[in-house]
């Protein structure tokens, strides 16, 4: 019987570079406590509110990006930063990731 060439598959995306980098911080103590803190701050939905609303917040959504610059120390701040962080319901949250994508 004859041998099939089977490529070999590629890394898991969550072995890269970028992965391992936001894992850090989203793994961490601060990050959860600053994220509860922000949950208990702001309960509902940022964006729906605006809309006249009243939805509740699942996901806490990072403004700027923190993986958006190279430089550790900028990358730090952004991602604890308290005035950097909305709290969106789940659909929300999708609709910004969404148009972002539809730009690049």
């Amino acid at each position: 019987m004859p041998t099939i060439y089977k490529p070999q598959k590629r890394q898991k995306k969550s072995d890269n570079y970028y992965d391992i980098e936001r894992r850090k911080i989203y793994n961490s103590d601060r990050w959860r406590r600053l994220r509860a803190w922000k949950f208990a701050c702001n309960p509902l939905c940022e964006t729906c509110l605006k809309e006249n609303k009243t939805t509740l917040a699942e996901d806490i959504h990072h403004i700027t990006s923190f993986m958006s610059t190279d430089d550790p120390v900028q990358r730090v701040f952004l991602a604890y930063d308290y005035d950097n962080l909305m709290s969106l319901c789940k659909k929300c949250h999708q609709a910004v990731h969404n148009k972002k994508g539809s730009r690049t």
